[in-house]
C-alpha cells in the first residue's frame, strides 16, 4: 500500500513550518550583526572623524577636477555609484520623514492661501460698489 501524496495546502505548510524553523535558529546571529551595523553605520560622525570626512571630500573634488574618475575600473565605478545612490535615497527618505507623507505635504482640504484671500476681499469690494 502506497503512502498517500501530500496535497499543495499541506506542502505549503510543511515548507513554511521548515523556514520558520531555520529562521528562528538563525536569528539570533542576525540580531547581533544587525545591532552592530546599526550602531556604526547609522551614528552620526564624532568629532574625531571629521579630519578624515574633509580630507575625503576633498580627494573626490580634486579627482573630478582633474579627470581622475576617468582612471576607475568598473568595480569601484559600480561601488562609487552605489554609495552616491544611497546618498541620496537617505536624503529622500529624511525629506519623507519630515514632511510626514510620502507624497507631498498635506495641505489641509479648508486651507486657502494669503493671496487667494487678497483676491476675494478685492472681488467682494468691488461687487459691493456695485461695477
Amino acid at each position: 500500500m502506497s503512502a498517500r501524496s501530500l496535497g499543495f495546502f499541506e506542502k505549503i505548510a510543511n515548507l513554511t513550518g521548515v523556514l520558520y524553523r531555520h529562521q528562528a535558529a538563525q536569528w539570533p546571529r542576525r540580531s547581533a550583526l544587525l545591532k552592530g551595523v546599526f550602531s556604526k553605520e547609522l551614528a552620526p560622525p564624532i568629532q574625531a572623524q571629521w579630519p578624515a570626512i574633509k580630507a575625503d571630500a576633498k580627494k573626490v573634488l580634486n579627482a573630478i577636477q582633474s579627470g581622475a574618475y576617468r582612471q576607475l575600473t568598473v568595480g569601484e565605478a559600480l561601488v562609487y555609484t552605489g554609495v552616491a545612490l544611497e546618498i541620496t535615497f537617505w536624503f529622500f527618505l529624511g525629506e519623507m520623514i519630515g514632511r510626514r507623507h510620502i507624497f507631498g505635504y498635506l495641505v489641509p482640504s479648508d486651507y486657502v492661501s494669503c493671496d487667494t484671500k487678497k483676491i476675494v476681499k478685492a472681488q467682494k469690494e468691488i461687487e459691493a460698489r456695485g461695477y
